[in-house]
Order: C-alpha cells, then sequence, then structure tokens
C-alpha cells in the first residue's frame, strides 16, 4: 500500500499550489465584478447552482457569464475578451455567428423536425467529399456523438470494455461518468 504524500503535488509544495491557485482567483474576481455579482453564489434554479454539471470541476470562484461572441471570441459581461478554444464544444467549429443569414433561413422553414430535408441530399456527399469517410451519422449533442462512437468502436472490436479519464467529461453517458477518490 503506497501513502499518498499531501504536502507536495508534482514535486511543488501544497501551500505554494494553494497560493497561487488564490492569487489567480483574486484576479479573476478584479477582471470580473459584473459577472461575480450576478453569478458569484451560483446560479438559482441550477443544480450546483451552474446549468451543467462540468462546471462544477472548474477551477475557478464562479462560472464566466457571456456576453457576445463572434469568430473565435467571447466577450464577457464585463467587457473581457476571450479565445474561445472549445467552440461550443463543437457546435461553433466554424466560429461564432458565421452562419446567421442560413440559420435565419432555416428558420423560416422549421428548425427541428427530425427528418431530413433536401438539405441532406447534397450534405451527405460534401461530407464525404470533405473528409473521405464513406459514411456519416448525425448527432445533436456530445453525448450522443459519444454514444455512437461506443457503439461503432464496441462492435468492430468486439469488446466491451472502454477507458475514460478520471475527471473528464465525455458527454453524459453513463459508462464514462467516473470519479476516482484517493
Amino acid at each position: 500500500m503506497h501513502s499518498i504524500d499531501r504536502t507536495s503535488i508534482g514535486g511543488i509544495a501544497a501551500a505554494r499550489i494553494a497560493e497561487l491557485r488564490e492569487a489567480e482567483a483574486a484576479a479573476f474576481r478584479k477582471a470580473r465584478p459584473k459577472s461575480e455579482a450576478k453569478v458569484g453564489n451560483g446560479m438559482a434554479g441550477f443544480l450546483g447552482g451552474v446549468p451543467m454539471h462540468w462546471m462544477t470541476d472548474w477551477p475557478t470562484p464562479f462560472a464566466i457569464l457571456v456576453d457576445s461572441a463572434k469568430g473565435a471570441t467571447i466577450t464577457d459581461v464585463d467587457g473581457n475578451k476571450l479565445d474561445d478554444f472549445c467552440l461550443g464544444d463543437t457546435g461553433s467549429m466554424l466560429g461564432h455567428s458565421p452562419l446567421a443569414r442560413a440559420i435565419r433561413r432555416q428558420a423560416a422553414r422549421g428548425l427541428t423536425y427530425m427528418l431530413p430535408s433536401e438539405d441532406a441530399l447534397a450534405i451527405g456527399p460534401l461530407l464525404q467529399q470533405r473528409f473521405g469517410l464513406p459514411y456519416w451519422q448525425i448527432a445533436t449533442t456530445a453525448t450522443d456523438a459519444n454514444r455512437f462512437a461506443l457503439r461503432v468502436a464496441r462492435a468492430v472490436t468486439g469488446r466491451e470494455k472502454i477507458l475514460v479519464f478520471n475527471g473528464c467529461y465525455h458527454g453524459s453517458v453513463d459508462e464514462t461518468m467516473v470519479r476516482l477518490i484517493d
């Protein structure tokens, strides 16, 4: 049985890490007084005070409150401009708002009817051509995409077990929601 050294993490004194973390939290708060005033104690009506459970894993004192987004930049309610490396968890892979005109056109025709439109006749071949893969499955959420990927991987490999990373978000697929405890 190995004991865990709680006085240091990766060779750095735990007290020093705590000191640095508090300094970063203070700088975060100072840069976001409007966000803190609005959501500093959590958002009413949301479990854990946040809209999505994985936000409770963030090291920030409170969630950033977004005012707008354009391209690959998010602007929070305090006017801070942030480079967005997540891009809406790929929902905005082409950037924020590049398709506003196309979305308005589609909204006039209906937003969700779970059946293909004539656009699907063009999209399938475009996906094949662009990415060089013969077949595509449309997923509306990261959870669905992960569920589909797990099913394909299990079908191809014949294996039931999967590897997930401790504390990471893999969508809300039950078998990927793990947290190992020291």
